[in-house]
C-alpha cells in the first residue's frame, strides 16, 4: 500500500515539474520572440570590383648617382641643400684646400708656373726667339699640369656628375670624411623608378609592361607607370622577388627619395556580390552573416572569395537584393525580431 501511494505521489510530482518546466520554456520562447534588436542594414547589389595589392618602396631617379669623397679631409662648405636642383658639374660642397692630403695649393702653384712659362714661350715663339720644339715642350708641360690641377680641384671642389635634384646630403661643414665616404646623392626628376618586393605567391601576376600606380601621403594625386624588370630569383634574405617600375614625372609632382605605396591591380572582377568585411561573423568555425527577412534575422553560412580593401566577395549564401545586417549582427540569433533603423539602398 505504501509503495503504491508513493508511486502515485511521485508521478504526480513529476507531472507538476514537467508542467512547470513546459510553462517556463513557453515563457522563455515568448520572451525571445518579443525581443527586438535595432540594426543597420544595406541592400546587396552586384558591382564590378578590383583585387588590388599594395607594396612599398622609395622613389629614385631613373638616373641617380652617389657622390663619394676621394680625400680624407674636413668639409669646408656645403653649397646646396636637399631638394635643390643642380646642374651637371656644379660644385655641391668643398673640402679643406689646405689639408695635408689635398695637395691643392701645390698643384695650383705648379700649374700657374707652367701656364706662365707657356705664355712666355708662346710669345717668344711668335717673335722667332725660340724653336718650335721648345714651344711644344712648354705647351705639353702646361697641359699636363693643368689636367693634374683640375683633377685635384675636383677632389676638393666636389661636383655633381649629373643634372638633377639633391636627394640627400650626408655631411655638414666641419665633418672629417674618409676616402670612399658617401657625401651626397643626386637624381633626375623627370623619370622616376621604384623597386619593391613581391611574395612568391603573387609574383606570377606581374609581367613586363604591367601597370602600377604610386601614391604618397605627402602628395595629392598619383603617378601611373609600368613594370620594366622582374627578378628571376628571390632575395635570399627577404624571400621576395624584386620588381622595378618606371614613371613619367614630367609634372614634377613626386620627388626622388619619397617613400611611396605601389598600387597594383591583380584582378578585375565583374558583377560580383561584395560586402563589408565587418558584416561577416565567425560562428562555430563558419563564416556567417545575418539578413533581414520578413522582420526577422535570417542566419546564413556564406562562402567568401577575393579579399578587397575593407570588403570581401561572397560567392555563395547571399544574393543581390538581400538586406544584409552590417551593424548589430553581434547581438542577433536566427529568427529574432529586428528593427532596421538605417537602410542603405
Amino acid at each position: 500500500m505504501y509503495k503504491k501511494t508513493h508511486l502515485i505521489v511521485t508521478v504526480a510530482a513529476l507531472s507538476a515539474l514537467q508542467l512547470f518546466a513546459a510553462c517556463g520554456e513557453q515563457a522563455q520562447e515568448e520572451t525571445i520572440g518579443e525581443r527586438v534588436i535595432a540594426v543597420n542594414a544595406v541592400v546587396v547589389e552586384r558591382s564590378d570590383q578590383t583585387v588590388t595589392r599594395i607594396y612599398t618602396g622609395t622613389l629614385e631617379g631613373k638616373q641617380q648617382t652617389v657622390v663619394y669623397s676621394r680625400l680624407a679631409e674636413a668639409v669646408d662648405e656645403v653649397l646646396v641643400a636637399e631638394g635643390q636642383q643642380v646642374k651637371a658639374d656644379q660644385v655641391v660642397l668643398t673640402l679643406d684646400r689646405y689639408g695635408a692630403s689635398s695637395q691643392y695649393t701645390q698643384a695650383q702653384s705648379v700649374f700657374l708656373n707652367a701656364e706662365k712659362n707657356f705664355n712666355k714661350m708662346a710669345f717668344l715663339y711668335k717673335e722667332g726667339a725660340v724653336s718650335e720644339t721648345e714651344h711644344d715642350a712648354a705647351r705639353t708641360e702646361y697641359e699636363v699640369n693643368k689636367a693634374a690641377f683640375e683633377a685635384v680641384a675636383k677632389m676638393v671642389e666636389v661636383p655633381s656628375p649629373i643634372a638633377g635634384v639633391v636627394t640627400s646630403m650626408e655631411v655638414s661643414p666641419g665633418d672629417l670624411v674618409y676616402v670612399g665616404q658617401e657625401l651626397a646623392t643626386v637624381a633626375t626628376t623627370d623619370r622616376l623608378r621604384v623597386k619593391f618586393g613581391v611574395n612568391s605567391d603573387e609574383i606570377e601576376s606581374f609581367t613586363a609592361g604591367s601597370e602600377v600606380n604610386v601614391l604618397s601621403d605627402a602628395v595629392d594625386g598619383k603617378l601611373a607607370g609600368q613594370v620594366v624588370a622582374i627578378a628571376g630569383s628571390a632575395d635570399p634574405v627577404t624571400r621576395s622577388f624584386e620588381v622595378e617600375a618606371l614613371f613619367d614625372n614630367s609634372s614634377g609632382l613626386f620627388r626622388p627619395g619619397m617613400f611611396v605605396r605601389v598600387e597594383f591591380v591583380r584582378e578585375r572582377l565583374e558583377s560580383v556580390v561584395s560586402i563589408p568585411r565587418k558584416a561577416v561573423l565567425t560562428l562555430d568555425g563558419k563564416e556567417t552573416i545575418f539578413v533581414v527577412k520578413e522582420g526577422r534575422a535570417d542566419k546564413r553560412e556564406v562562402t567568401l572569395g577575393a579579399d578587397l580593401s575593407g570588403e570581401v566577395v561572397v560567392t555563395s549564401g547571399l544574393s543581390a537584393g538581400d538586406t544584409l545586417v552590417v551593424l548589430g549582427q553581434d547581438y542577433l540569433d536566427d529568427g529574432i525580431n529586428v528593427n532596421v533603423t538605417s537602410l542603405d539602398e
